[in-house]
């Protein structure tokens, strides 16, 4: 209830108590179900995003704008007291109707579907609320709408479990870059606005610009002295997906010099890759290039997607060359054992083709300009870049002329389709590419 997924879930607003809230597994499921959404065009799973961001941006958001980390499970003591229901609270809390649609449509049993095995005395009849049957009319909706307030009402008057409210570079770039992108795909001015203030949060905080040093960690007004990869990556990702939202051109100088402070730190020259940690690192043993991409994606895989498309975007070889150097240092892992770096792959598909380029010559500010943004956005063609004509951006966009309001060029290499401010006509040749 209230949105965010739990490490096991059944779904994004009700979810299984087992495992706590973490913030990069929610910013990842953002993303994959804002692919959903303009794949199949089923506005249930931008719902389920929607659901996801709201509760990051409603439990989990410093006043400042940075993004705690995680929600434990257990609550007094108890796995899942603050998220289960039983049959007769509901039936005490709801009227009749609505206890009939929300029992229905969440599964209520008497008999409950969790145990707390963990617990010597644990509580009984505990219901974790999925959807078991989605088909509603519309008064039946009605109903389950009043249910589910008077159910958050009521859950708000409970203990909350304990939340981690740490601010990680490398999971805020994360959850930075789901924000932005939901603002673009669902034209909802609120997460761009997030996504803005927490960068703001995280340069202020995190970020010393004199000597393009990332930190990784800020807690209650406090900083570490901790340089990792994960950081610089995923932040450099989630930036790159905000000015891809926006066209700002101070984000693209932000992510410039990101990049360049990443390579400089942890870039081998001689070999490729990416070392986990800063030269100089105190009480480390070795250094290594992580590539694993499990519950997180790795640094390395973060870093070489982020490289190759602010490559394209500022047509700044080093950055390409950083990035394919990189691939071939992995090549047998991706080649032997492809499933234990998928993210990964999404570089290599990347760097196989010339990419589409939507470029937005003109004010960004206008609202036609960012209803043209939106129509590029809500294409899905996953290797495609997005850039503005004015900035840091590739020498050819800055010559792509905006001629009295904004214009779309889709683009391919050097050769480019007729502009266009149609909408309709931005899908149609993003779809054709």
């Amino acid at each position: 209830l209230g949105g965010g997924f739990a490490r096991y879930s059944v779904d994004a607003e009700w979810l299984v108590p087992h495992f706590e809230k973490m913030l990069y597994d929610n910013a990842q499921l953002a993303q994959l179900y804002l692919d959903a959404f303009l794949v199949s065009g089923e506005a249930r799973f931008a719902a389920v995003a929607r659901d996801i961001l709201d509760y990051v941006l409603r439990d989990m958001t410093h006043p400042e704008g940075g993004f705690y980390s995680a929600e434990d499970a257990d609550s007094e003591g108890h796995e899942g007291k603050f998220y289960c229901w039983t049959r007769a609270e509901l039936a005490k809390l709801l009227k009749p109707g609505e206890f009939k649609v929300a029992a229905r449509y969440y599964g209520i049993t008497e008999e409950g579907n969790f145990m707390d095995h963990s617990h010597p005395e644990p509580l009984p009849n505990q219901n974790v609320l999925s959807i078991v049957d989605p088909q509603l009319t519309a008064p039946e909706a009605a109903l389950l709408a009043s249910a589910k307030g008077k159910m958050l009402a009521a859950r708000a008057e409970r203990i909350r479990p304990l939340r981690d409210d740490k601010v990680l570079a490398s999971w805020n770039g994360l959850m930075l870059g789901a924000m932005a992108r939901a603002g673009a795909v669902l034209g909802d001015a609120a997460y761009r606005a997030a996504a803005e203030k927490n960068l703001a949060f995280l340069q202020s905080r995190l970020w010393d610009a004199k000597t393009k040093t990332l930190w990784h960690r800020w807690r209650d007004g406090e900083r570490d002295n901790v340089q990792l990869l994960e950081g610089y990556a995923f932040l450099l990702a989630g930036v790159l997906d905000l000015y891809e939202a926006t066209l700002g051109a101070g984000q693209l100088e932000f992510a410039i010099a990101l990049a360049e402070s990443m390579i400089a730190r942890f870039y081998d020259p001689e070999n490729g890759g990416f070392w986990q940690s800063a030269p100089g690192a105190k009480d480390l043993i070795l250094r290594v290039k992580e590539d694993y991409d499990g519950a997180e994606p790795s640094g390395n895989s973060v870093a070489i997607l982020a490289l190759l498309k602010l490559g394209r975007i500022t047509d700044r070889r080093e950055f390409t060359q950083t990035a394919e150097q990189s691939l071939r240092l992995f090549a047998s892992r991706l080649q032997q054992v492809p499933q234990a770096v998928p993210y990964m792959l999404q570089a290599l598909d990347f760097s196989l083709d010339e990419p589409s380029r939507a470029v937005l010559a003109g004010d960004r500010g206008r609202p036609e300009t960012r209803a043209l943004l939106g129509a590029i956005h809500s294409v899905y063609l996953p290797n495609k870049v997005v850039l503005g004509n004015t900035g840091p951006v590739e020498p050819f966009a800055r010559t792509l002329p905006a001629m009295a309001g904004p214009l779309v060029y889709v683009c391919t290499g050097a050769s480019c389709q007729p502009p266009t401010r149609d909408p309709a006509t931005i899908k149609e040749l993003l779809n054709k590419s």
